[in-house]
């Protein structure tokens, strides 16, 4: 199981990467960030070639490059019931929009609309040889942590999307190799936390409680990497790492 990084960089994209978005197994896509289809065509992958796309949530950072997947993949000659996208409750009414921000039936005949599917938190599901767990993240918009394994690998993946802590983390990243968790609040952060994200410490005792055996961190500027890794080693022994667009990480 490897996870390919398409950008770790909080909601507004450092240069030279992008914000969280990720691709599994050269599978399945993990939100849209800003610039998916430039991320792929830079991996010397075709973007058409990706049928399946999970979203965490849908703050704009998450899905800015939705429409242009899509536009792509038509301009591919693919027909877009090809796709299958899947995510929390605002999934419907987001690739609506994106369908008529590029007018889709104005411009287009027969190209098919996406499989939408609303997964409720507690479900699990399969994509190919992945078998995905949810749970409800704590955030402003309805989201979902996943809990990804590999079936031939046995391998297992969590990502938290963004998300203030829970002490539900620790259960349900329970037994993960690898947890990917933002921490868009930096090192530590003791202020109000209205738009509920994570501090790379709150990271950290996550991925402790959980008992796995690296932590990514993800969503935070640049500027803040050293204080992040610095605050997480403080309650995480496990490997820590801070990936970059382009970075492999093997579960």
């Amino acid at each position: 199981m490897f996870i390919t990084v398409f950008g770790s960089s909080g909601c507004s994209y450092d240069r030279g990467n992008d914000t969280a978005s990720f691709l599994i197994n050269n599978s399945v896509i993990i939100d849209a960030g800003w610039n998916l289809v430039e991320n792929i065509l830079d991996l010397d992958l075709n973007p058409s070639d990706f049928k399946t796309i999970l979203f965490t949530h849908f703050h704009q950072d998450h899905y800015l490059a939705l429409p242009q997947f899509l536009f792509y993949f038509i301009n591919s000659g693919k027909r877009l019931s090809e796709l299958t996208l899947i995510g929390p409750g605002d999934l419907g009414r987001v690739v609506r929009l994106a369908a008529d921000f590029l007018q889709l039936s104005r411009f287009f005949d027969d190209i098919g609309y996406p499989e939408c599917i609303e997964i409720a938190p507690g479900e699990s599901f399969s994509v190919g040889d992945l078998f995905v767990e949810t749970h409800k993240s704590v955030h402003p918009v309805d989201g979902r942590y996943y809990k990804i394994t590999d079936k031939i690998s046995n391998k297992t993946a969590g990502f938290s999307g963004d998300t203030a802590y829970s002490e539900d983390e620790s259960a349900f990243f329970s037994g993960c190799d690898l947890l990917v968790h933002e921490c868009s609040l930096g090192g530590s952060y003791t202020g109000d936390n209205f738009y509920l994200h994570s501090s790379a410490e709150d990271a950290a005792a996550a991925a402790n409680g959980a008992g796995v055996k690296k932590l990514a961190l993800a969503h935070y500027r640049e500027k803040q990497r050293a204080e992040c890794i610095a605050a997480a080693k403080n309650k995480f022994d496990g490997d820590i790492l801070t990936p970059l667009k382009g970075d492999i990480i093997y579960v």
